[in-house]
């Protein structure tokens, strides 16, 4: 069980462990979050905590800016039938994405080292994105790589609405639907679901 919210199988808790481990030990500086029982709530549960309520994400799944692999690995961890490309535009980041999904063992990871608009001739279901770019930005550079009926699904925080306000043209030109979803504790988020 993960943080005592979400279920895991001990396979998942294994794989989980081991990336822990492998953040733990990257000579290059990922995240700020160190302690592990915060690595575990601000990094494991909210990457998994709002498809563990409202579904599984369909695949194929882009991770835009996928960084130290938050939510990308994680989904695929959590969602081994799930096909998870990681498009990470910082090489020493792509590096360290491909060798945790190598060590990990996780086959239904592939990292993209490119922006999300140089991608080209790819429709993914499910796109997410976690602290990257406000909202209007990330419609405009991933437009390229969604198709009717894909689903943004975007971490943000406090500033969400006004992102939403930013990009209210692009979403009613693109005829999309906008859902926010707030988290106050163990942590704290908004997750906005923006559906094509």
């Amino acid at each position: 069980m993960l943080c005592g919210l979400v279920e895991t199988t001990p396979e998942i808790d294994e794989k989980l462990e081991a990336f822990y481990r492998l953040h733990a030990e990257s000579p290059i500086n990922l995240t700020a979050v160190k302690d592990r029982d915060d690595f575990y709530i601000k990094h494991y549960l909210d990457s998994v905590y709002y498809f563990a309520v409202h579904g599984a994400p369909r695949s194929p799944l882009a991770d835009i800016g996928s960084g130290g692999g938050f939510p990308g690995i994680v989904l695929a961890i959590f969602y081994p039938g799930l096909s998870v490309s990681l498009i990470e535009s910082i090489g020493k980041k792509c590096k360290f994405l491909i060798s945790a999904a190598e060590k990990l063992g996780l086959k239904n990871i592939e990292v993209l080292n490119c922006r999300a608009e140089a991608v080209k001739g790819r429709a993914f279901a499910t796109i997410t994105a976690r602290g990257v770019s406000p909202v209007k930005d990330l419609l405009k550079y991933t437009l390229n790589i969604s198709r009717p009926g894909t689903d943004w699904v975007l971490y943000k925080g406090e500033k969400t609405m006004a992102e939403l306000a930013e990009a209210a043209a692009l979403l009613n030109t693109g005829n999309m639907n906008v859902e926010t979803i707030r988290i106050e504790k163990p942590f704290t988020r908004t997750y906005c679901v923006i559906s094509r």
